[in-house]
C-alpha cells in the first residue's frame, strides 16, 4: 500500500504541491502515449467516478482500505479500477481473476512497485519480497524451495515438535495476552531451521527483537505519506531540519535491515567452518552455493518474513477457539480419540484429523491475517475478463472479500469448518493459498510456516480449554475488534489456559521432564 499512500495528504504541504504538479503532468502525457497503442477492443475496469487529473484521489481512503475496497467491489464488481495521481490500479475480488491474471501469467503480473523510501533509505531493497523478477529473485526463491520446500520441510519435524512442547509449559502459567509468547516462540523456531540451534542459544534472542522492529518500522513506512517518495533530493536534507524527520525512521531502520542482514549470515559462517552449525538451512545453502549475496538474502528474509505470519496464524486460530468453543471442543474430541490423551500429538498425526485440518483453514477463511496482499504490477498491457489491465498498473488483491463472498461461501458469517469438509469442498478458494500469494510472489516459507502453525495450534487444543480470564465472560463473536495494519489481529484478546484433566497435566509434566 506505499505506494497508494504517497498521494494521500499530498496537498498538506508546499513540497506536496509542487510534487503533484509535477505527477499530475506526468500522468497526463503517460496517459496520451498510453491512449495510442491500447487495444481498441477492450475498455478498463468500471470503478468509482474520476475526476479531471486528480482521478479517484479524493474518494480513496486514508485508512481502513480494506472496507472502502469492499464497497467498491459491491458496487462496481469483481475488477475495481481505480486512478491516482501517476498511478493506476485495479482492485481485484475473485480467486478465478486472480488465478487467471496472477497465476497463469505470472511472467506479466509478478512485478512489485515499493516506495523509494522503503527500498532506498530503509534499506529494504534486497528483501525476496520487494524485489523484482530477476536472478536475484529466482535464485532466493530457488533456494528457500531447497530447504523449506514440500520435499524437506519435513527435515525440521525434531525442531518443531521439541519447542512446542516448550510453549505449551509457557501457556500453562500464562493469563492474559498469547500474542508474545507465541511469538517469541515461533521465532525460536525459525532462527534454528535456518541458522540452527547453536546461533539461536548464541544471538536468537537478538536476532527476533531486530526482526520483530523490522516489521513494526516496515508497516509503519507502508502506511505514512513521505515527500522524499516523490521529491527524491530531499534524501539530502538534515535530520534536524524541518521536514527531515523522517530520515530518523530510516536510519534506525537501514541499522536493523543490516543487523538481520549480515550478523547472523557472519555468525553461521563462522560455526560452518568450524563444523558447529548443526542441521539448518545455512548449512545446506552453504554446502551447495557457498557463502553468496543470494544465500545471505534468502537466509535474512526467511526470518524477516516467516516469525510473524506464522504467529498470527496462530493466533487467529487460537481466537476462534477461544470464541467458538463448541469448535474446540469437536477438535479435542478428535485428537483424542487419535492419541487418547496418553501421548502429544506428533505432526505425523495430521492427516488422520480431517476436523482439525478443517478448523484449520476456516481460522484463515473467516479472519484472514492480511486482508489486503501486498500489490503485484502489470509489466505489460493484458486483457481479462474482456478489461484492459494497463502496464503498470498496481494489482491490488482482495483477499478479504475473496474468503467472504457470499456467492462463494454462502454464509461467510459463520464459523464453520464443515464447509471443508462438504463434497463440493475442491471448489472452494484454498484460504491459506489466497494469503500466502500468488504466482511467482507465492510465498517460498509457506510450507514450513503451515506446519509449524497447524502443530502448535493443535497441540494447544489438545492440551487446554482456551477460557475467559476469571471474573470476564466470553465476548459475542461480532463484537470483535481488529487491528487496522497489515497483520490484523483481534484486540484486547485476553485469555487463559486450563488443562483439560488429569492426562493433560500428566503431559506437561512429562514435558517439564524431557526439556
Amino acid at each position: 500500500m506505499e505506494v497508494i499512500n504517497e498521494h494521500l495528504s499530498f496537498s498538506a504541504s508546499t513540497q506536496g504541491a509542487i510534487g503533484l504538479t509535477v505527477v499530475l503532468f506526468t500522468y497526463a502525457a503517460a496517459s496520451w502515449i498510453r491512449k495510442s497503442t491500447r487495444p481498441t477492443n477492450s475498455s478498463t475496469p468500471p470503478g468509482p467516478p474520476k475526476e479531471f487529473l486528480l482521478g479517484n484521489l479524493r474518494q480513496f481512503p486514508k485508512d481502513h482500505f480494506y472496507q472502502k475496497f469492499c464497497e467498491w467491489q459491491k458496487e462496481y464488481g469483481n475488477i475495481v479500477s481505480v486512478q491516482l495521481p501517476g498511478l493506476s490500479m485495479v482492485i481485484i475480488g475473485s480467486y478465478d481473476v486472480v488465478n487467471e491474471l496472477l497465476i497463469k501469467r505470472p511472467n506479466s503480473t509478478g512485478g512489485r512497485k515499493i516506495s523509494y523510501m522503503v527500498l532506498e533509505l530503509m534499506k529494504w531493497q534486497w528483501s525476496t519480497a520487494f524485489i523484482q523478477p530477476g536472478p536475484s529473485h529466482s535464485n532466493q526463491r530457488k533456494m528457500l524451495r531447497r530447504g523449506i520446500g514440500p520435499q524437506r520441510v519435513g527435515s525440521h519435524t525434531p525442531n518443531i515438535e521439541k519447542n512446542t512442547g516448550k510453549l505449551m509449559l509457557t501457556l500453562h502459567s500464562l493469563e492474559g495476552n498469547p500474542h508474545s509468547e507465541i511469538m517469541r516462540n515461533v521465532g525460536q523456531i525459525v532462527v534454528e531451521i535456518t541458522y540452527g540451534e547453536k546461533m539461536g542459544a548464541l544471538i536468537g534472542e537478538e536476532i527476533s527483537s531486530w526482526s520483530i522492529e523490522a516489521l513494526k518500522l516496515i508497516t509503519e513506512a507502508i502506511v505514512a505519506f513521505w515527500p522524499v517518495d516523490i521529491l527524491h533530493f530531499l534524501r539530502f536534507l538534515p535530520s534536524w531540519a524541518p521536514g527531515g524527520g523522517f530520515q530518523r525512521t530510516a536510519s534506525r531502520s537501514a541499522w536493523v535491515s543490516d543487523q538481520l542482514r549480515y550478523v547472523p549470515f557472519e555468525k553461521a559462517k563462522e560455526l560452518y567452518a568450524s563444523g558447529d552449525i548443526g542441521h539448518s538451512l545455512a548449512a545446506d545453502l552453504l554446502d551447495e552455493f557457498g557463502p553468496t549475496d543470494d544465500v545471505r538474502d534468502a537466509l535474512a528474509v526467511l526470518f524477516t518474513a516467516g516469525a510473524d505470519t506464522t504467529s498470527a496464524a496462530i493466533h487467529l486460530f487460537l481466537h476462534a477457539m477461544f470464541m467458538f468453543p463448541e469448535v474446540a471442543q469437536k477438535v479435542y474430541e478428535e485428537i483424542s480419540a487419535l492419541t487418547n490423551g496418553d501421548r502429544l500429538l506428533t505432526i505425523s498425526d495430521r492427516p488422520h484429523l480431517p476436523y482439525t485440518e478443517a478448523a484449520w483453514l476456516e481460522s484463515y477463511r473467516f479472519r484472514p491475517m492480511s486482508l489486503l496482499g501486498i500489490p503485484h504490477c502489470s509489466t505489460k498491457d493484458e486483457v481479462v475478463n474482456g478489461y484492459l489491465i494497463k502496464a503498470g498498473t498496481l494489482l491490488n488483491i482482495n483477499n478479504g472479500f475473496i474468503l467472504s463472498d457470499p456467492k462463494v461461501w454462502g454464509d461467510p458469517e459463520v464459523f464453520r469448518p464443515e464447509r471443508f469438509l462438504a463434497a463440493d469442498a475442491g471448489s472452494l478458494p484454498h484460504p491459506p493459498s489466497v494469503i500466502f500469494g500468488f504466482g511467482m510472489r507465492v510465498c517460498p516459507g509457506m510450507y514450513l510456516a503451515d506446519r509449524i502453525g497447524f502443530h502448535i495450534a493443535a497441540t494447544m487444543v489438545s492440551l487446554f480449554e482456551v477460557t475467559p480470564l476469571k471474573g470476564a465472560s466470553r465476548p459475542e463473536p461480532g463484537s470483535t475488534e481488529y487491528t487496522d495494519s497489515g497483520i490484523s489481529l483481534p484486540v484486547d484478546f485476553n485469555c487463559r489456559f486450563v488443562p483439560r484433566g488429569t492426562k493433560a497435566e500428566h503431559l506437561l509434566r512429562t514435558i517439564a521432564l524431557n526439556i
